[in-house]
């Protein structure tokens, strides 16, 4: 799907969900997201899930940012000195890595066996330049959003339910 249309489907959907309370601020950044995201989709599909608290989102979690972070800077680094101008390479290079994990949390809650090779897939089978071309614009979408200083998580919202939705079409 294109990043336009899901973003448009995520504000329709958004409109009509529950108000979100203002999650606190903790350390389970990534247990709190995916209980959000679990109501989320929920809310989409119609099932009722339980949310899973043996599975580690934590982990998980930090690991995907933790590597996909690790190597962006790294490729910043190399770029700086090789050619400062090829820069912006580096934010490629880490969307190239997110995207194999870019269904792995609505994986780990619909409990798939083998999720992060199954979000792998999924990748593949979309392709890797269109999963690209449509997770870069939701992510700068994502981003910008922070700025509003009303209200900075509402495009964080959008773009996660982009991705649920998304993720709702590829799973079938």
């Amino acid at each position: 799907m294109r990043y336009q249309e899901l973003l448009l489907e995520s504000r329709a959907h958004y409109k009509q969900m529950k108000p979100i309370d203002n999650q606190l601020v903790s350390s389970f950044v990534f247990t709190n997201g995916a209980e959000w995201m679990l109501q989320r989709m929920n809310e989409l599909d119609g099932k009722e899930r339980i949310f899973d608290t043996s599975i580690s989102y934590e982990k998980y979690g930090y690991s995907k940012y933790g590597i996909c972070l690790v190597v962006f800077l790294l490729t910043g680094i190399f770029l700086f000195f090789k050619a400062i101008f090829l820069l912006p390479l580096a934010i490629i290079v880490f969307y190239f890595l997110e995207i194999h994990s870019l269904f792995l949390f609505p994986l780990l809650i619909d409990k798939v066996e083998n999720p992060i090779r199954t979000s792998i897939r999924m990748t593949y089978k979309i392709g890797i330049f269109s999963a690209l071309a449509t997770v870069i614009p939701i992510g700068f979408f994502m981003l910008i959003g922070l700025l509003n200083l009303r209200n900075p998580l509402k495009n964080w919202y959008l773009g996660c339910l982009s991705i649920l939705i998304w993720y709702g079409y590829e799973k079938d």
